[in-house]
């Protein structure tokens, strides 16, 4: 077999000074590699490369979309960032070589420990790590000072990686923008994933710093509570319920979640972005403050332990794999490299032809290529780790993707066109499921939404200070009663006493308190001349009426 064939049949397996050793995942764009660099005096480094597929990479615009990716990721150079060591190209294969790390990302972590398990402040310090990180690419700068303006635009326990030492990363600035990109984002195209994208971004509108502000937030709220927001509910529901605002306070579903934790999380999830938390930097500082005052920060080598205890087997298999690879790298001749067979993370080695024999099952590049073994796609968590996808030719590529997303954009433009109602319509999806599926239980919640003037009036829920005016919250439909009180300066207080039994919207008018009275101005009348009647007339010395013409005349 020639070389160009056996290139086409197993990919060329040497690029550059690396030699890829695995398969870590690919997508619908790039391909990502477990890969070595050789050096001289037997210098030798992992480090992971992400390659452009050699179809798409022959297309302008695809091509110019990895490239602003690669330029981005290359000037990103901080301790809770993956780094970027060099972007490069052999022959048309166009490629970026960035950190190997050993760790896992945070979603599968939470997973593997349980969120029951996992220390609530282990989690908030690993998040406010990652807005270090975040905070660190808002506000890079190009050489000559000009604010590159980066929004990473998928942050998601997905793309934060956690390593054994315990250090977080943001990874994967596949689809950030920087003002500089030469590639635009089309009107109503949406890019991240839904469940954690800020109410601008569900829009297609255009998106800043704040927009990833809000994807930590939706974080937060599933780290105090211990559940995810919208487990279990359809993408296009959750694009109603995220342009319309309507997300529940922590406490409504936890009630022992920190009242001062609650106030963080909600003003990150601020339906405007003009209440949100002004950069990442800010809701870190909220965070480490409320940490410090529990007195419960746990050092970073707690989180790697913590790590390294949960995934043990799969760090001893990577290992095995390195080993053996690097072992064959002093045997074979660089031709022989071509023609072997990559391990694939996550996929059985008996569904790919072969030029090696991975039939002992004993032999680790067949466990870790074996369907039994979890999906290690995510060992640097990049975002060409995604589900295989068959090359598409651009000519029915672009096609469909404009109408989908002039029909996707459209839906949500009608959903969140207005500001946020004060409580929920039912959506268009909502109602399809409704009348097909059985009868659904009592629901165990219930919407109060309060309105009070003047504008400035503070709203109290069983004694307790609720952000914003007006309020709308979901809680849980409990049977008990409750205390609503509105207050404000020069008010007189309203308070009521409410039963979440059913849904509730009141809107107040506090009446200003009385003036406080005054002295009248005007003289007390004189008390009036007495009238005598002559009829009644004592005896004795006679009486005669006075002359109030002549005030000197006596009786």
């Amino acid at each position: 077999m020639d070389e160009t064939k056996v290139e086409r049949a197993f990919g060329a397996n040497v690029l550059g000074k690396y030699r890829l050793i695995a398969e870590l995942g690919h997508g619908g764009m790039a391909e990502v590699f477990l890969a070595v660099a050789h050096g001289p005096a037997g210098f030798n480094k992992l480090t992971v490369i992400k390659q452009i597929r050699p179809q798409l990479a022959e297309d302008p615009e695809f091509l110019s979309m990895f490239l602003d990716e690669a330029r981005l990721a290359a000037r990103l150079n901080h301790p809770h960032i993956v780094q970027t060591n060099e972007v490069g190209r052999e022959a048309n294969r166009y490629f970026m070589a960035m950190e190997y790390l050993e760790g896992q990302p945070l979603n599968r972590i939470v997973s593997r420990v349980g969120r029951e398990r996992f220390p609530l402040a282990m989690h908030l310090g690993l998040l406010a790590d990652t807005l270090a990180g975040l905070h660190y690419a808002h506000d890079l700068a190009d050489y000559d000072g000009t604010p590159l303006e980066v929004v990473h635009r998928d942050v998601t326990p997905h793309n934060i990686f956690i390593t054994y030492e315990g250090q977080a990363k943001v990874v994967d600035f596949g689809i950030a923008k920087a003002m500089n990109s030469s590639s635009e984002t089309k009107t109503g195209v949406l890019k991240g994933k839904v469940a954690y994208m800020a109410p601008e971004q569900a829009r297609g509108e255009k998106v800043d710093r704040r927009a990833d502000i809000f994807s930590v937030g939706v974080m937060l709220w599933e780290a105090a509570v211990g559940r995810r927001l919208w487990k279990g509910i359809p993408d296009v529901v959750i694009l109603g319920r995220i342009s319309n605002g309507d997300i529940p306070p922590p406490r409504s579903i936890r009630p022992d979640v920190a009242p001062e934790l609650e106030a963080i999380i909600l003003r990150a999830l601020a339906y405007q972005k003009e209440d949100r938390y002004r950069t990442a930097g800010e809701l870190q500082a909220e965070l480490e403050r409320v940490l410090d005052r529990w007195g419960q920060r746990a050092p970073q080598r707690e989180a790697g332990r913590l790590v390294a205890q949960h995934f043990d087997e799969e760090r001893t298999q990577i290992r095995a794999l390195i080993d053996a690879q690097l072992r064959d790298d002093g045997r074979l001749p660089t031709d022989e490299y071509r023609a072997v067979q990559l391990p694939v993370l996550g996929r059985s080695l008996s569904d790919r032809p072969s030029a090696r024999d991975f039939s002992n099952p004993t032999d680790p590049r067949y466990l870790l290529g074996s369907s039994s073994y979890p999906q290690r796609a995510s060992l640097i968590s990049m975002s060409a780790a995604r589900p295989a996808q068959p090359p598409v030719r651009r000519a029915l590529l672009l096609p469909l993707a404009a109408v989908f997303g002039a029909a996707l954009a459209g839906a949500i433009w009608l959903l969140g066109r207005s500001s946020p109602p004060p409580t929920l319509k039912p959506q268009a999806a909502e109602q399809a499921a409704a009348q097909t599926a059985p009868p659904a239980p009592a629901p165990t919640e219930v919407d109060l939404f309060v309105s009070a003037k003047p504008a400035d009036a503070r709203i109290l829920l069983d004694d307790t200070l609720v952000a914003g005016n007006p309020f709308s919250r979901r809680l849980p439909r409990d049977g008990t009663t409750h205390t609503l009180r509105v207050e404000a300066p020069g008010y007189l207080a309203d308070t009521r006493t409410l039963s979440f039994d059913k849904d509730l919207r009141l809107e107040l008018a506090l009446d200003k308190e009385p003036s406080p009275s005054r002295p009248s101005a005007t003289p007390a009348p004189r008390p009036a001349t007495p009238v005598v009647d002559d009829m009644k007339r004592p005896t004795g010395k006679p009486v005669r009426p006075l002359d109030t013409a002549n005030p000197f005349t006596t009786p």
